[in-house]
């Protein structure tokens, strides 16, 4: 069912752009496309005249010194450099159309420690209403996808918007023709997962490999999400300490429930979960899978691989 999502992920069939290509193209410096997708905050002088305070006119889709970033509009590829998506070339864009006096102005006071707004406005005119245009900046920032846009750390695998409509798509088609088969096996009951001889600390099974699009089951009893819930991988979040939890998984539920969060078209569906949770269908899938259906698919190495090798070559 999730083969074709599967492939377009590993395939990486969204286009990304090096800073510099997008620069080229949009006849901008790096260091100000650097500060435009962070925070990017200069000084307005108050209504009532006494003092100035801080407006913010960037994207806040990354903040490099904090190690976030949006997945939806930007990656920090093996080399440390960083990409952005086509969506985020398209919002670039559409903002040195919409205000090109202020791109124009800003490369001439980037290396300033305080930025003030008059200052950028100097040569817009004497009648010029400064506050006015920063408002009506900050009325089309608010209006735009990357608004209040979801941060994760450097160095997680999200499934883009895109793929998690598709992913929807897929489950609500399958949902629709799957059939019900019981199957009886007689198992020896110590092969049997019990998850009460875990004691809720330790995974089902700690060689499991989570990877995007994963199918996987919550074993876990003394939880919010209802135990025996079966749910797809839609993210692998890192944290910024290295410890046994970590890594934490956002899986789209197939049933919503209490206290499950809103994603998408889903309502309560999606919920954050830590790796001893879980037990992992595709992880058991894939060790039993025959090598001639294995031709094609990426592991993780692999694709680390072909990401560092594509950066190499741009650079």
């Amino acid at each position: 069912m999730l083969d074709t999502l599967r492939k377009a992920i590993d395939n990486n069939d969204e286009d990304w752009y090096f800073p510099r290509e997008m620069c080229s193209e949009l006849h901008i410096s790096p260091l100000l496309l650097s500060k435009m997708t962070s925070a990017f905050k200069i000084n307005i002088a108050n209504k009532n005249g006494s003092g100035t305070s801080p407006i913010n006119i960037g994207l806040n889709i990354k903040y490099a010194n904090k190690s976030l970033m949006s997945p939806d509009y930007a990656r920090k590829i093996d080399n440390g450099g960083w990409q952005y998506s086509e969506a985020l070339y398209t919002i670039i864009k559409e903002y040195v159309e919409k205000f090109p006096k202020l791109f124009k102005e800003l490369e001439n006071h980037l290396k300033k420690e305080v930025i003030n707004a008059s200052d950028i406005a100097q040569k817009f005119g004497p009648e010029f209403n400064v506050r006015g245009y920063f408002e009506d900046v900050k009325k089309w920032l608010k209006s735009l996808s990357t608004h209040n846009s979801k941060l994760v750390g450097v160095g997680s695998e999200i499934m883009s918007t895109k793929h998690v409509t598709q992913l929807l798509k897929d489950l609500a088609e399958h949902k629709k023709t799957a059939a019900i088969h019981e199957l009886v096996v007689k198992v020896k009951p110590r092969v049997l997962f019990n998850p009460n001889f875990q004691n809720g600390v330790l995974p089902p099974d700690s060689k499991a490999d989570f990877e995007l699009c994963d199918r996987v089951v919550n074993v876990c009893s003394s939880h919010c999400v209802p135990f025996g819930y079966k749910g797809t991988i839609v993210g692998i979040k890192n944290g910024e300490v290295q410890s046994a939890d970590a890594i934490k998984y956002e899986v789209l539920f197939d049933e919503p429930f209490i206290g499950g969060l809103p994603f998408g078209e889903c309502s309560r569906n999606l919920y954050t979960m830590l790796p001893f949770t879980l037990m992992n269908f595709s992880y058991g899938m894939r060790l039993t899978q025959p090598a001639s259906e294995k031709n094609g698919v990426q592991t993780k190495a692999q694709r680390r691989h072909t990401s560092s090798k594509t950066s190499t070559e741009h650079i």
